[in-house]
């Protein structure tokens, strides 16, 4: 019975947060990551399509 006692005395809030804090983070560096690859793939096609009939010219 002590045994027990003492495993839920070791879950507290404090530690979940400083266990999934890391996890949590990494999750979005990963998602940022990934939006800016394809916002700046988008952009990226965007400006040469824009500028695409202008390469015959020298310009």
């Amino acid at each position: 019975m002590r045994k027990k006692k003492a495993a839920e005395e070791d879950i507290n809030p404090r530690k979940v947060l400083h266990m999934f804090l890391p996890i949590v983070g990494a999750i979005f560096i990963a998602v940022s990551s990934i939006l800016y690859i394809l916002y700046k793939s988008w952009s990226n096609k965007l400006y040469f399509e824009k500028w695409k009939d202008y390469e015959d010219c020298g310009v």
